[in-house]
Parts: C-alpha cells; structure tokens; sequence
C-alpha cells in the first residue's frame, strides 16, 4: 500500500474562517465565469441597448457579488445550527436558484412588464446562464472546496 495523500471531503461543520473562504472562491469564481458569460452572451444574443443587466459588466459583477455575500451568510448560519450544513445548504440554495429564475422567465413570458430594458429571449437565456454558472460554483465551493481535509 502506497502512502500517498488523499483529499478526503467530510460533510461535518466547518470553522467560520473556512466558510467565509469559501464565500471569497465562490464570489470570485463566480464574477469571473459570469463575466465571461457576459461578454460571450453579449456577442452571442446581441441584447437591446436599453437592457440594463447587460447595458455594462458592472451589474454582473454587483448583482453576482452581492447575493453571494447573502449565500455566504446563509452557509454560515446554516453550518452553525445544523448537523448536516452540506444537506441543508444544497436544500436551501437550489431553492433560491428556482427563485431566482422567477424574474427571468416573467421577463420572457411578459417582456413589456420588464422595467429593466427591452429583454429578448436570448438576452434572457444570458442572465439564466449566469444563475446556473453561479449556482454550480457556489455549489462546488461550499459542498467539496471548503470541506476537502
């Protein structure tokens, strides 16, 4: 038998330092992979100039950094009163995933109601491509990164 090191993932509580480091990886993966769907999704679905969450890369970066704070703080709580934080975090946070989808897809089904710009459906697929990329990030961070020993 070798002895070589395993990274070995355990689903216990975490440390708070560990939490908020892995709130700090999925917040800057997240930006950056979200950026990079932004610009290949501004070429790609060509948006209306008055569609605001794609007028500029500063909503990306703001809205994408802010509900990740959120999702660090909820980790944190969850972790602190849970016996199983990784269960309960992938619980809650597919729940705000499906949420967060409501405004986008009322968007396609009623783009006249947008107060956000002209939306069009592939400028709309941009900005559920960013909730998936983000989710699945902030997913792997929280649930495998910040739990490897």
């Amino acid at each position: 038998m070798s002895n070589a090191s395993v990274n070995v993932v355990t689903p216990g509580k975490l440390p708070l330092s560990r939490v908020i480091m892995a709130g700090v990886v999925a917040i800057v993966g997240s930006v950056l992979a979200n950026l990079v769907v932004y610009w290949v999704g501004r070429m790609i679905a060509q948006p209306m100039p008055d569609f605001q969450p794609l007028a500029s890369p500063l909503p990306t970066i703001l809205f994408t950094t802010g509900f990740l704070v959120v999702a660090t703080i909820v980790y944190a709580v969850i972790n602190a009163f849970t016996s199983n934080p990784v269960r309960v975090f992938t619980i809650v946070a597919s729940v705000a995933l499906l949420l967060g989808l409501i405004p986008d897809i009322l968007m396609i089904v009623e783009p006249a109601s947008s107060i956000m710009g002209t939306p069009t459906l592939p400028a709309v697929l941009v900005l559920i491509v960013m909730h998936f990329v983000a989710f699945a990030i902030t997913m792997w961070s929280f649930t495998k990164w910040a739990h490897q020993r």
